[in-house]
């Protein structure tokens, strides 16, 4: 399993719209794609800072998504006044959800 990790900036009301918009329309749409497990946000107002983590099955279901979720990505940062400022694809070397 891969994460690919973006990292946005922005005001405090973006970080909410991110949050919203992550778990609702955009968490549809990548359930559409092959090799998809999952998604993360992570929010710190004090530093304005979000991390949205997506996970996949293999590197091959991430980089054949990569190209148009990195635009979906992009046009709801620019929507929410945020800025993409790093994004990442890491092993997930242990991965333990306790429900």
């Amino acid at each position: 399993m891969v994460a690919a990790m973006a990292t946005l900036k922005g005001p405090a009301t973006g970080l909410a719209e991110i949050s919203r918009i992550a778990t609702g329309d955009v968490e549809s749409w990548l359930r559409g794609y092959e090799g998809y497990r999952g998604i993360l946000v992570f929010t710190d107002e004090a530093a304005q800072t979000s991390r949205v983590v997506t996970l996949w099955e293999t590197p091959e279901a991430e980089t054949r998504a990569r190209t148009s979720r990195g635009a979906m990505r992009d046009q709801i940062a620019a929507a929410t006044g945020m800025e993409v400022v790093e994004f990442g694809v890491w092993d997930v070397a242990v991965l333990e959800l306790v429900t």
